[in-house]
């Protein structure tokens, strides 16, 4: 699984770099075949108060999902859009695997069959 950690108008601090790639790491544990996260952090004005919002963009085959959280800092930012994408991640598998199970041909072969 690959990292694009990308931040418009101000350079990032290694340690905030560290932190996004641990926590979202950790994704790996609800879907497998993630091939790369893209995180885009951008600090916003609105009023008087200064808004970070997180847009992740996880590639993996099929459709990507895309997901958006904000907060006041970065680190929050961050968490709240790797809560969003775990739970993402999570109906994903699950529609994937019902949709498995609906393919496949029950294969339990009934009493009367097996006499025949």
């Amino acid at each position: 699984m690959k990292f694009r950690i990308e931040s418009a108008g101000h350079k990032l601090s290694p340690s905030l770099k560290e932190f996004a790639t641990l926590k979202l790491s950790n994704l790996g544990r609800y879907y497998k075949d993630i091939q790369e996260i893209e995180v885009t952090l951008i600090n916003e004005t609105k009023g008087a108060k200064e808004v970070v919002n997180c847009t992740l963009n996880i590639r993996v085959p099929g459709k990507d999902e895309y997901i958006k959280a904000s907060s006041a800092i970065f680190e929050d930012a961050i968490l709240k859009a790797a809560e969003g994408a775990k739970r993402r991640l999570r109906i994903r598998k699950t529609q994937l695997q019902i949709a498995r199970k609906k393919k496949t041909p029950n294969r339990e072969v009934s009493a009367e069959k097996a006499l025949k």
